[in-house]
């Protein structure tokens, strides 16, 4: 094997699994910890309504790429109806809290389930489809789910 002159810069990784770590310090992970510490016990006491209302709809957002990351990004299907089901999971725990009079976090518990549910009589139908009759399905599932929501 030949021996190089330079010493090569960059990132080098010898394997996959070296490849998947976000923070490859133990550092790197004590810092990203304080800082989840610091944005969930502090900064919802020292902000304010508008600030709180920013952060709140940034978890949500977030918490909709990262199932839609893991469905399209690790199994690579295409679904067209996601929104809907994350709709379906805002709507049953608003009604949950409002009219039923849950606390929030048995709203949260519920609405999840309930979503669950709504996700099982789509998905058990269309489990075995794939690329495009599955993304067909899926805003299939997208319309109807508005339509009862609607109406």
């Amino acid at each position: 094997m030949r021996k190089l002159r330079f010493r090569p810069c960059g990132n080098f990784k010898e394997r996959y699994e070296e490849e998947l770590t976000i923070f490859e310090t133990d550092f790197g992970r004590l810092w990203s910890w304080v800082g989840v510490v610091l944005l969930l016990g502090v900064v919802p006491f020292v902000s304010g309504p508008y600030m709180l209302y920013v952060l709140n709809n940034m978890a949500i957002y977030a918490i909709a790429a990262i199932g839609l990351n893991i469905l399209i990004g690790f199994t690579g299907q295409i679904s067209l109806g996601h929104g809907a089901f994350f709709g379906v999971g805002a709507y049953a725990a608003a009604i949950l809290a409002i009219k039923a009079g849950f606390p929030f976090w048995a709203s949260v518990l519920s609405a999840g389930v309930i979503t669950a549910v709504v996700g099982m009589i789509f998905g058990i139908p269309s489990a075995r489809l794939k690329h495009l009759y599955l993304a067909i399905a899926t805003l299939a599932g997208q319309f109807i789910i508005e339509y009862v929501l609607v109406h």
